[in-house]
């Protein structure tokens, strides 16, 4: 059955004069995050087989530091991540070939927000009241679905958890 994880990066830099949005860095606190949101996953069975990362920077380092407690696969960082909201982010999905777990490595309000209008009936309450305020920062919605990847739309999946580098 196809998974979807929604990761927000983790807690990045304060924006600063001369550095650009896309150019943040982790803080040191985000970077410990980082680490603890992949092994929590890892921990909970949840290995994926594609990453699709923003290029921000945070988000870049967020999955590299995820990875490392994770087994190895292939990932592509994906502009249309960095700005998209939920129908961007679909078009994006609709395009993956992979029958397992993509992990998508992103930014708020567009994490929470997708997980919102995915998830559907025999989603996880607990959850749902999660993603309702909106994703922290190293924090993981995982939805399961019985459609192909181009088919994803409003209530099509089932929200399971919200996983979080910052419980750890």
């Amino acid at each position: 059955m196809p998974t979807l994880i929604l990761a927000r990066h983790a807690k990045a830099e304060a924006p600063a004069p001369g550095l650009s949005d896309m150019d943040r860095a982790l803080a040191v606190i985000g970077r410990k995050a980082s680490m603890h949101l992949g092994e929590a996953l890892t921990e909970a069975g949840l290995v994926p087989d594609l990453a699709l990362v923003s290029p921000a920077s945070r988000t870049r380092q967020t999955w590299k530091l995820m990875a490392t407690a994770l087994p190895a696969c292939e990932s592509r960082v994906v502009d249309a991540i960095y700005e998209t909201h939920v129908p961007g982010l679909l078009r994006e999905l609709a395009t993956v070939d992979v029958d397992g777990t993509v992990v998508v490595v992103g930014h708020e309000p567009t994490s929470s927000a997708a997980a919102a209008f995915l998830a559907g009936p025999g989603s996880d309450k607990t959850a749902l009241q999660r993603v309702a305020h909106g994703l922290p920062t190293a924090t993981a919605a995982v939805l399961e679905f019985d459609c192909e990847w181009a088919e994803l739309g409003p209530r099509t999946a089932r929200l399971l958890a919200v996983v979080s580098g910052r419980d750890v």
